[in-house]
């Protein structure tokens, strides 16, 4: 989707939880909620 949008070089990082501790960590564990970081560049 990145691509397609004008990102190159797509790097995705680790799935990570992170509501782990916040007052919304129920919600998200509901949902199995992550969240993921990645770096690219727009061309």
């Amino acid at each position: 989707m990145l691509a397609f949008t004008g990102f190159t070089n797509v790097r995705w990082g680790t799935e990570i939880d992170v509501f782990s501790g916040s007052r919304h960590e129920s919600d998200a564990a509901e949902f199995e909620t992550r969240g993921v970081t990645f770096a690219a560049y727009l061309a």
